[in-house]
């Protein structure tokens, strides 16, 4: 019972962690401009998963960007993606 007690605790904690969430070492944050593999921007990000994966609304609908695909340059968040293959994701 002690080892089922102890993995609640740490889901619990888990689950508590700042709603940044860390893409492959990139933090992300609400609100947050999302720029394509081009360097246009894509747009705001709506929310921040706790996998790292960031939901943006484009063209009219909800896209899921993948975390591995995000990084940080010059302080802006980018993705590998262009805006065809966003345009493609549910």
């Amino acid at each position: 019972m002690k080892k089922f007690s102890a993995i609640i605790l740490g889901a619990a904690a888990f689950s508590l962690t700042s709603p940044a969430a860390f893409a492959a070492d990139v933090e992300v944050e609400r609100n947050e401009r999302l720029y394509d593999a081009s360097g246009s921007s894509v747009a705001k990000v709506s929310r921040v998963e706790n996998d790292g994966d960031v939901l943006v609304i484009y063209k009219g609908k909800v896209r899921r960007i993948q975390a591995e695909t995000l990084s940080k340059t010059d302080g802006k968040l980018a993705t590998t993606l262009t805006k065809k293959e966003i345009r493609g994701l549910n």
